[in-house]
């Protein structure tokens, strides 16, 4: 039983240590998005159906932002 207690204490101190290492990582490395895609994408069906010729409209608006598209070219959006 003390086996198990002690592998049990190992692993969550484990799990505590990592965690605590993705969070300090997450706020020492965390890279701000463009305000305009977030915007733009919100304005977009959300569909990800590809009919732009883009993977999704994440893509798809970030390639609104940088001129590479016109808001035409989404298919599925309405005016």
């Amino acid at each position: 039983m003390d086996e198990i207690l002690k592998a049990v204490m190992i692993m969550g101190g484990l799990t505590f240590c990592f965690s605590l290492l993705l969070a300090v990582a997450n706020r020492l490395l965390h890279v701000e998005g463009d305000p305009r895609v977030e915007g733009l994408q919100e304005l977009l069906p959300g569909a990800n159906c590809g009919a732009c010729g883009e993977a999704g409209c994440q893509v798809f608006a970030e390639s609104l932002a940088t001129g590479e598209h016109q808001a035409s070219d989404c298919s599925v959006a309405s005016a």
